[in-house]
């Protein structure tokens, strides 16, 4: 390797702020936490480091900085051990006059430069998730210490229950927690499917800048997606929170009411002031006393909010498939109200030995179909894909002949054994250099109707033509329809 490539190859001073940037603010945080002054007044991000017990506080600083700096130091250690390995796989599967492009391409894409932004990209998507996940606390009043939420929120997180902030404190509380609770685990969900991801590529050798913007994309979309799904839980599952009401679930009681009910008994349905359950409460029900406008309120959180945490990591984990589904639902509900094309593109999984994850990855790189994939070059793909060239080359030839037979290439592939282009290719030079029939055989093969038979001939022909087959004088082909059963 020349000395230019090593200097490609090698990361620039600015390139290491991505690390030193978040560190530097983790430590401040931690100083903040053991050395600053608890009842000091701040109006910066320094007053986090006083919402939590100062050891807890610390330990989740350190979980902080682990899940910022494992996407950067994936990327460092990809471009410094695991590109070079590609690049000796792949000089040994590519034709050797495509050689070169493979030594030249794969230096650029050895280089930290190359992840440079999606990498900066993505550390400042997850600082900003794990810093709301791990950090913030919030508090429904100004005497509480955290995040004071009683000045209002804004409308993402609110949505029309922004209106219960005048008319009804309690349950906009409980609305806003609600809601905080479905985006920041519909963030979880999608930052633990992007760390699976860039684990299994970098093992495969295919971490790309795209890995990372993806991922990026991906908590971002997954958030916001369970965030709006979150207002249509009490929909699915009715439960509302009832903070603020006089029911037998939410008692008010002042200092001089408690410390009469202590010495008395308790009634049913409230905690006594030393913190035990009074008697007649259903062992089921889970308690909460929060110190809002209210102080005191004893509220019952119904069963079905321990579900919302669930949904909301599904949706992150899965936000394509939930995105597919709800996709598929308002396709069905509005089929017969607006009229569309039928056309529809054919999937990668009618492809063989195409799996979930390496449709996942071929649409990352702008192949989310078969019509697409059959115009791809296998040698461009190999070098930003982590599969093999010849995998990539079968493929392509696959999706070719499924583009042209469409919904038949299936029993096509069944009834013939030919899945790929360059096999119906193979059998029909081979047949035309024996002077054998070969569109008529297959014909006869796939349809024992007359009328069918002519169809298929027709296809198979524009098929041929467009596959430019000249006869080769190698092999013989038997006569198929005498001595070879295509339809079994």
């Amino acid at each position: 390797m020349d000395q230019h490539e090593d200097k490609k190859r090698n990361m620039l001073w600015y390139d290491w702020l991505v690390f030193l940037i978040p560190a530097i603010f983790i430590v401040t945080l931690g100083l903040e936490s053991a050395l600053g002054a608890k009842d000091a007044e701040y109006r910066d991000f320094r007053a986090v480091a006083h919402w939590f017990d100062p050891v807890f506080f610390q330990y989740n600083l350190v979980m902080t900085l682990l899940v910022i700096l494992v996407v950067p130091s994936l990327a460092l250690s990809y471009t410094l051990t695991m590109a070079n390995r590609k690049e000796r796989r792949l000089q040994h599967e590519v034709p050797p006059e495509r050689r070169g492009e493979i030594r030249r391409r794969m230096g650029r894409r050895a280089s930290f430069g190359t992840y440079r932004g999606s990498v900066w990209l993505t550390t400042i998507v997850v600082m900003l998730g794990a810093s709301i996940l791990l950090l913030f606390k919030p508090v429904s009043s100004a005497t509480g210490v955290g995040a004071d939420f009683s000045l209002g929120a804004n409308m993402l997180t609110m949505g029309p229950f922004a209106e219960l902030y005048e008319t009804n404190p309690d349950a906009y509380y409980s609305h806003f927690i609600r809601n905080q609770i479905a985006f920041q685990f519909g963030w979880l969900g999608a930052y633990v499917y992007f760390i699976g991801s860039v684990v299994r590529a970098y093992f495969t050798m295919d971490l790309t800048s795209h890995t990372f913007v993806d991922g990026a994309i991906r908590m971002i979309v997954a958030s916001i997606l369970a965030l709006v799904l979150s207002f249509a839980f009490d929909f699915f599952l009715p439960g509302e929170l009832e903070l603020g009401s006089t029911s037998a679930t939410a008692h008010v009681h002042n200092s001089t009411e408690s410390s009469t009910a202590t010495e008395s008994s308790p009634g049913a349905g409230a905690l006594t002031a030393t913190g035990e359950e009074a008697p007649g409460r259903a062992s089921s029900e889970v308690q909460n006393t929060w110190n809002g406008d209210s102080e005191g309120t004893v509220v019952t959180l119904p069963q079905n909010l321990s579900l919302l945490p669930i949904v909301a990591f599904f949706l992150g984990f899965y936000p394509k498939r939930a995105a597919m589904g709800i996709d598929r639902l308002v396709v069905k509900i509005t089929r017969n109200i607006i009229p569309g094309n039928s056309y529809r593109a054919l999937p990668l999984s009618m492809l063989a030995g195409m799996s979930y994850s390496h449709e996942l990855r071929l649409e990352r790189e702008g192949f989310d179909n078969v019509e697409n994939l059959s115009t791809a070059d296998a040698v461009d793909l190999a070098i930003r894909t982590c599969f093999s060239y010849v995998q990539l080359k079968q493929w392509i030839d696959q999706a070719w002949l499924a583009a042209h037979l469409r919904e038949d290439y299936p029993e096509f592939v069944h009834r013939t054994g030919i899945a790929s282009s360059k096999e119906l290719e193979l059998f029909l030079s081979t047949c035309d250099s024996a002077k054998v029939a070969g569109v008529e055989q297959l014909a006869a093969a796939l349809a024992a109707d007359p009328a069918a038979s002519a169809s298929w001939k027709l296809r198979l022909t524009a098929i041929k033509i467009l596959l430019d087959i000249s006869p080769v004088p190698a092999g013989n082909c038997r006569q198929l329809g005498e001595n070879e059963d295509l339809s079994g």
